[in-house]
């Protein structure tokens, strides 16, 4: 009977170190995540494209493109967790010919930027700040518009008060850290991964260094000027951003604001399965604000 009773621990014991050994695992693989190969470039859509190279406040290396338009708005596209600068190097198609120049980048341990702990916001806001930095020693007398997905759309908001930009543009920035990743097994892999998955939750904040509640996107958003614009775009069916939290962060801006639902779309999904709705909306508030 000691023997067996010796044996069932032994089995805990090791199924709980495995366990707890995957937890962590997948945490730190979310903080480093695997790099996504590069995929378009304006360039190949025939656009004229150059590099750049501009190192953040902390040291760490941010490499880029730009699609050149007439240089009198500039458009700072921040990528989502996972990808890279690749996510919106399709929208040169619609907007570069309407004159924007499109600076598109990696953020931080994604493509082809410097190795860094991910922190789906925090520290690139950083990142944001060094690209605009450079836009502005290029383009001195452009306007800057912000365009950040997801986690760049986080990153953007941060940003936002001390770079000064013309204008904003978020497409599912998630309004505090906390609720997108408790949320984020579910988007991944549904209601099981969740469950499973759950001590992820309490090993992340350790493993940050940070705790993931005090980044707020709607007190960020709170403090932009009143004469900066901004446009957000949501899924109806994001459990990452959840309606109610979308209409907290519209109702977060003092300026103008326009939010557009995208219905039925989940997380960063909407422009691809509304892209009329997408561009229609986009182009009514550059044409607004005299962005364009």
């Amino acid at each position: 009977m000691e023997i067996l009773v010796a044996v069932v621990l032994t089995l805990f014991v090791i199924a709980f170190l495995i366990y707890a050994g995957v937890q962590v695992g997948a945490v730190r693989a979310s903080l480093f995540p695997i790099r996504i190969h590069q995929f378009v470039s304006p360039g190949i859509m025939g656009f004229r494209q150059d590099s750049f190279q501009v190192k953040t406040e902390d040291g760490v290396l941010i490499d880029g493109w730009v699609a050149r338009g007439d240089d009198k708005t500039i458009f700072i596209c921040a990528h989502g967790y996972l990808v890279n600068r690749c996510e919106w190097v399709p929208i040169c198609q619609h907007l570069v010919p309407k004159g924007a120049t499109m600076v598109f980048f990696d953020h931080r341990g994604h493509g082809r930027s410097g190795k860094a702990k991910v922190t789906l916001g925090k520290d690139e806001k950083l990142d944001v700040l060094a690209v605009c930095n450079w836009a502005r020693t290029q383009w001195p007398k452009a306007k800057i518009v912000l365009m950040g997905s997801s986690m760049g759309g986080v990153a953007c908001a941060l940003a936002a008060e001390q770079v000064k930009p013309d204008a904003v543009i978020l497409d599912a920035p998630f309004r505090n850290m906390r609720e997108a990743s408790d949320a984020w097994w579910l988007f991944l892999a549904g209601e099981s991964a969740a469950k499973l998955m759950k001590p992820t939750s309490w090993i992340g904040p350790w493993m940050l260094g940070f705790r993931p509640e005090t980044i707020k996107v709607d007190d960020a958003l709170s403090v932009l000027d009143s004469n900066v614009p901004v446009l957000l775009y949501f899924g109806t069916d994001d459990p990452i951003v959840p309606v109610k939290s979308g209409e907290a962060l519209k109702a977060s801006v003092k300026g103008p604001v326009d939010a557009v639902w995208f219905e039925g779309s989940t997380h960063g999904a909407g422009r691809l399965n509304h892209p009329v709705q997408f561009r229609e909306a986009l182009d009514k508030f550059l044409d607004k604000h005299k962005l364009l």
